[in-house]
């Protein structure tokens, strides 16, 4: 049987507001449908979430190169040290970079034969995994999820307000 939240963390108060709640609800849940992705990855590719996703913003630009700049944008979890990110992808052999012709101070990210093939490995996993973890919600359902993350999408860069501080 599924718990409650309040029991998923062993909370014996009340939470001060629904609000509260569900923004919890929210980071629970995401924490453990990421879990055994995590695991996934490390043990099938030895990537990190973070690498995964590098690669994969690369593939979708591929064949054109990003900097690490446009990388960092396009990322779903933000990683302060793209750079870091992209020295491990290197040193296996799935990215590389070159400099910019026009301007040498810019240095671009391409996937390699290697990154791709990688991906491609793991392309069945990426898609079964959304309908192993939610495919029960039905597409109803699912339109009506997608729906309110989006509107707490567009609202979640209001806090902090004056009046918050």
């Amino acid at each position: 049987m599924a718990k409650t939240l309040a029991e998923a963390l062993k909370q014996t108060k009340p939470f001060d507001s629904k609000e509260e709640e569900v923004v919890l609800a929210l980071q629970h849940t995401a924490a453990r449908i990421i879990e055994p992705w995590a695991k996934f990855l490390k043990t099938t590719a030895g990537l990190t979430g973070s690498q995964y996703n590098v690669l994969r913003i690369l593939r979708g630009a591929h064949p054109a190169r990003l900097t690490c700049t446009d990388i960092s944008a396009r990322m779903i979890a933000r990683d302060p040290d793209v750079t870091r990110l992209v020295d491990r992808l290197l040193e296996g052999g799935l990215v590389d970079r070159a400099r910019e012709q026009r301007d040498r101070r810019v240095v671009e990210v391409g996937i390699t034969a290697a990154g791709l093939a990688v991906l491609a490995k793991l392309d069945p996993a990426v898609k079964a995994f959304p309908k192993a973890v939610i495919g029960h919600l039905g597409q109803k359902r699912l339109k009506q999820l997608g729906a309110l993350l989006q509107e707490v999408l567009s609202s979640a860069r209001t806090f902090p307000r004056r009046d918050h501080r």
